[in-house]
């Protein structure tokens, strides 16, 4: 047999064995190699959160109190999905505790609803949430660096008591995946917040989905967003139950 077939069929081989065993390894053909995250600085953490001199401090935080900020995609690519994606953000407000707090951050809109009661939010969000129409881009990064200042002064005035964390939902790529990246890294590494995301329709190869450092699950469509995002909502720091959501 000549060289040049013996290389084919090695070739061939090679080929068939990268097919059949691909999915075995944590990155592949469509799938992004894991993403370094960097190293947890704890002594960050244990500064966190920077106060200011002068800032509104409680006098009794509550330490069971649990701060979300939604972080809602309003981007164009939602225009099918938007109006069920408001319907979900507004229904999750049921699974939070009387103690809790919630804000409302959009993409493009920015910031719809100001870290607010739980029990109070209901009716200004759903006010605020209907004129809203999706347009624009997706800008992932600012907005998960915009909802980790709304959380760093809402632990600032409980001196740091509570739990404090960010639920994306989206259906699309960052635009600067890279600049997601660091702002997730900054997040996950440097202050106790926790990151989960809900990726509708998108699969899980995302920038967002960093394993051992934020918490992520994909849904098919956004008729499963509720549930989902009711099920993040329902956990405090962790989302392992609805990785496998059905």
């Amino acid at each position: 047999m000549r060289k040049s077939t013996v290389a084919v069929l090695l070739i061939a081989g090679i080929v068939v064995l990268w097919n059949l065993f691909a999915d075995l390894l944590p990155f592949g053909p469509g799938r992004s190699a894991p993403r370094d995250m960097g190293a947890v600085d704890w002594s960050a953490i244990a500064a966190w959160p920077p106060l200011s001199e002068g800032a509104e401090v409680e006098s009794v935080p509550d330490p069971d109190r649990t701060v979300t900020v939604i972080v809602l995609d309003d981007s164009s690519s939602m225009s099918r999905d938007f109006e069920a994606a408001k319907r979900a953000v507004l229904q999750s407000l049921d699974m939070m505790g009387d103690g809790d707090r919630v804000a409302l951050l959009a993409l493009n809109a920015g910031l719809i609803l100001p870290p607010t009661p739980a029990r109070e939010a209901g009716a200004a969000l759903a006010e605020r949430l209907r004129p809203m129409a999706p347009n624009g881009s997706t800008p992932l990064g600012p907005a998960v660096a915009a909802a980790r200042d709304l959380l760093a002064t809402e632990a600032a005035r409980a001196r740091g008591f509570g739990t404090y964390r960010i639920i994306v939902t989206t259906d699309g790529v960052a635009d600067q995946p890279e600049l997601l990246a660091a702002e997730v890294a900054t997040t996950v590494n440097t202050t106790p917040i926790a990151v989960a995301t809900i990726g509708i329709g998108i699969g899980t190869d995302h920038v967002l989905n960093a394993q051992g450092h934020t918490s992520y699950v994909a849904v098919d469509d956004v008729s499963r967003l509720d549930a989902a995002l009711q099920a993040a909502i329902a956990e405090n720091s962790r989302f392992d139950p609805i990785q496998s959501f059905e």
